[in-house]
């Protein structure tokens, strides 16, 4: 049966699995690498080590939250824990809401006037 991919699936608990970390690794390496090239002006940008390329800031943003639901979907379809080894902020600030809701653990998403993302337990 196929997952509708826009549906949670609950676990009791999530697994641990190296292939699903290493996978998870590199989803984050590629959306560091995107997020962290500047942009000036409208100027054609080619990550050689990803092959991506992209010319508008609204096409970075668009290419980086790709990676980000990737992830999360990832997660959801399979019911592996990831969060754990990545050390991107806000990358693994979304590995932790999609475990989160895997889980069923109820909870509400902030961002201060810093622009830090934080999840807080509602009951």
């Amino acid at each position: 049966m196929r997952n509708n991919f826009h549906e949670t699936i609950e676990y009791a608990k999530l697994k641990k699995n190296k292939k699903a970390e290493e996978f998870a690794l590199t989803l984050e390496a590629i959306f560091s690498d995107v997020v962290s090239v500047p942009m000036f002006n409208d100027e054609d940008i080619l990550i050689d080590k990803w092959g991506i390329n992209f010319f508008h800031k609204e096409s970075q943003t668009e290419i980086s939250w790709s990676f980000i639901l990737s992830l999360m979907n990832y997660i959801n379809i399979t019911g592996y824990k990831v969060s754990h080894v990545l050390t991107v902020p806000d990358f693994k600030f979304y590995a932790e809401v999609q475990e989160r809701l895997c889980l069923g653990i109820p909870s509400t998403l902030s961002k201060d006037e810093l622009n830090v993302l934080t999840i807080h337990n509602t009951k």
